[in-house]
């Protein structure tokens, strides 16, 4: 069975936990980093010959072009994180609708293809905001993976399924969704496998749980971020649980993710959709 492996990109200053700290008007006076651990990745996907998913920021991609054009000059594919890192929650329909557009005018810009797929900042895709799909379908996108099946305090549709599942249709269109994975224990989904739970859960629980999925013959999908591979990076004043959720593990990230893709076998979103 192959899994899929996804990176978020986008840098230090845009995750929603240190956002009130860095308004975008700021963006452009911040150290960019960005570059640099990205290329960590390609160089590590390189190495094991895997192709990934990069679900690109358009206002990275508009600021480092060049990054785009590498990912995509390597055989990956490139998708969509929006433009600006708001989340869905936060926007109108007529403000989310800008946004997609501008990221997507951006990236197909520099990749010259049209771009297939969409992740919402901070899995911001929830009941409230499905009024979001039809208007992907709307600007050819053809699938999303926004979508966990989890409670938690930011994100999360609990009920939706935990394997690919066709999200929204029109007459003419649908939009399959591939939610982030889970493991159901009695009543409820956990989450693991991506961004901090990759961090914070040890290695052996990880592979245990790896296991499981593929016992009930579900793909695993890794999401990551390039700063979780940063431990150079500024460290915030988040407090203390925060801090431990925002910063643990980094520096042990990258050794994880190697030893995962020398035991499975991974690619891209977009080979699923031939």
């Amino acid at each position: 069975m192959k899994h899929f492996l996804t990176f978020d990109i986008e840098d230090w200053f845009h995750p929603e936990a240190v956002r009130h700290l860095f308004p975008m008007s700021k963006w452009e006076s911040l150290e960019h980093r960005v570059m640099k651990n990205t290329e960590k990745i390609l160089q590590v996907l390189d190495k094991y010959k895997v192709k990934a998913t990069f679900f690109v920021l358009g206002w990275i991609a508009e600021k480092h072009p060049s990054l785009v054009e590498a990912i995509d000059a390597e055989g990956h594919e490139v998708a969509s994180h929006g433009y600006s890192h708001r989340m869905v929650t936060q926007m109108t329909p007529e403000e989310f609708e800008e946004d997609l557009t501008r990221s997507l005018e951006v990236l197909s810009g520099i990749i010259h293809k049209p771009v297939l797929g969409f992740r919402a900042p901070t899995f911001s895709i929830t009941h409230k905001t499905q009024w979001a799909l039809p208007i992907l379908v709307k600007h050819g996108l053809r699938y999303d993976s926004s979508v966990y099946p989890i409670i938690h305090d930011r994100y999360g549709i609990a009920d939706a399924p935990r394997r690919r599942y066709i999200i929204y249709q029109n007459s003419q269109h649908e939009l399959i969704e591939f939610p982030l994975s889970t493991i159901r224990i009695g009543k409820y989904n956990f989450p693991f496998g991506g961004g901090g739970y990759l961090r914070h859960y040890p290695l052996r629980l990880t592979r245990f749980l790896i296991n499981k999925l593929k016992q009930e013959k579900i793909p695993l999908i890794i999401y990551i971020h390039p700063w979780e591979f940063d431990s150079e990076q500024p460290r915030l004043p988040l407090g203390m649980i925060q801090t431990w959720r925002h910063y643990h593990n980094i520096e042990r990230n990258m050794q994880k993710l190697e030893v995962l893709l020398q035991e499975n076998q991974f690619t891209y979103f977009k080979e699923e959709l031939n």
